[in-house]
């Protein structure tokens, strides 16, 4: 190989290494700024779980459109530990909600093929 290829090849390779280190550092600040989200709407579904739990909130369209957006964020460990506590309070009068919900749930977080009954056994 000549010299300018070698230079040509090494340019680009240097370029490459500078790319996935800015795509990394720009997806690391992504993810710090989804949990940092996650960490703060931690407040607002404390306080729907208690209104669920202490059935202050007793419309279930209402409580199923919150779950819905909860469960964006049920990969945070307190959100998720919130969202198995609504699901357990609905289990009586709405079985099939609960089921759908831990189904949303693993569709969304659970690897394929992976067996991890930790949610539906919680509820």
């Amino acid at each position: 190989m000549g010299k300018k290829k070698q230079k040509a090849e090494k340019k680009k390779e240097i370029a490459n290494d500078i790319d996935e280190d800015k795509l990394f550092s720009d997806v690391s600040k992504l993810a710090e700024g989804i949990l940092d989200l996650a960490k703060s709407v931690v407040p607002f579904y404390k306080d729907f779980a208690d209104d669920v739990i202490y059935e202050r909130i007793t419309d279930i369209n209402q409580i199923e459109r919150q779950l819905d957006y909860m469960l964006d964020f049920c990969f945070y460990e307190e959100i998720l530990l919130l969202y198995k506590a609504v699901l357990r309070k609905l289990y009586y009068n709405y079985p099939e909600t609960v089921v759908s919900y831990v189904q949303f749930y693993r569709e969304m977080y659970e690897d394929e093929g992976e067996e991890d009954e930790q949610v539906s056994e919680d509820v």
